[in-house]
């Protein structure tokens, strides 16, 4: 790449990093639809690998896997709101919980004169605006509402288009030599997402199942919720299931008070963590993204900077996609040899 070409590349990443600041509210919707249905192409292909289901049509097992998809994701909506509503009862009993922690937090480091609940509160609840922090999640909770029923639009759709879509890009390139680069292109993006999101998903299931064995064998109460709650933060890669147990843990100082429940918390949720992160995640995604860690951390940053909390969730398989589109291109190949895991584009 010369200085011009160089000039040009980060013109125009900055022009599209700008797009996807003010277009976020429109894009963020139809990025999470093209990811999802992305895994509802890889549990389609699975459902047709079983015995039966191959002899039946295609459209048969998108719709099945759709509708799966949906009944997984309204069951999980009410365990949600019913363990949200018994987190929120449970509430008033933290009092006396959080004082013993904080005497024995106190006491560990021999200081005797512990706050009491009073300054504890005045220090935190108080200086809350709780009617404003209500109505705020309120209008996030509505507005999460309006997107789910947006982004099951855009799947449907986006499975109805397939077909056409090959029809389209033939009549779009009429240069065969073009025609075959676009689909090696596209097919290498597919093959490549599909595998990663499915298996990515698979993973986090086996996560989420270990997580809540091990807190119902510590009888830890809504051990349902907090296994979802690890599931979907461990898409987010290195720090995501971190922080799920983060939030955990501090619920469960405010449910018990006790050092030691806390600790045996953090201890077998982060075992869990480490098996599945450093074990099992490792032998069964094979590297398949040929992304390096670094490449990884900062696409972390970067979508997370653009798009919060969904944009860190994204963050590798839209990297991913980037990385494919650069390879491609002479001009940007460098880019996509410096971004890779070990230099090999193929």
């Amino acid at each position: 790449m010369n200085i011009r070409d160089v000039f040009h590349f980060t013109a125009l990443t900055a022009l599209v990093g700008w797009f996807l600041v003010v277009g976020g509210g429109v894009l963020l919707p139809l990025v999470v639809a093209v990811m999802l249905t992305y895994v509802l192409i890889g549990a389609s292909q699975g459902l047709r690998k079983l015995p039966g289901l191959s002899l039946l049509p295609i459209w048969f097992s998108y719709v099945l896997a759709l509708t799966l998809f949906g009944l997984a994701l309204l069951s999980i909506s009410l365990i949600a709101v019913s363990n949200l509503r018994d987190i929120a009862r449970t509430a008033p009993d933290t009092e006396d919980n959080i004082l013993a922690l904080t005497r024995g937090i106190g006491s560990m480091f021999g200081l005797h004169d512990t706050p009491s609940w009073d300054t504890l509160r005045a220090i935190t609840l108080d200086r809350l605006d709780v009617p404003d922090l209500s109505l705020q999640v309120l209008t996030s909770v509505a507005s999460a509402g309006g997107y789910v029923v947006l982004i099951g639009t855009y799947m449907v759709f986006m499975v109805a288009e397939r077909g056409p879509m090959s029809i389209k890009i033939d009549m779009l390139l009429p240069d065969t030599t073009e025609r075959g680069n676009a689909r090696h292109v596209f097919n290498k993006i597919n093959n490549q997402i599909v595998t990663y999101l499915s298996t990515k998903t698979l993973i986090n299931v086996i996560l989420g199942v270990v997580s809540y064995a091990l807190m119902w064998l510590m009888g830890m109460d809504n051990a349902v919720f907090w296994a979802f709650l690890v599931a979907i933060f461990n898409y987010i890669p290195y720090v995501g299931s971190l922080v799920a147990v983060g939030v955990i843990v501090f619920y469960r100082a405010l449910v018990t008070g006790d050092l030691t429940t806390i600790l045996t918390t953090i201890v077998l949720l982060t075992a869990a963590q480490v098996y599945v992160g450093n074990w099992l995640e490792p032998r069964v995604m094979s590297r398949s993204l040929n992304l390096s860690p670094l490449t990884v951390l900062v696409a972390l940053v970067v979508w997370g900077s653009l798009w919060g909390l969904p944009g860190a969730i994204i963050a590798v398989p839209m990297t991913s996609i980037v990385m494919i589109v650069l390879a491609s291109f002479k001009s940007t190949r460098a880019v996509a040899v410096l971004a890779s895991r070990d230099g090999e584009i193929t």
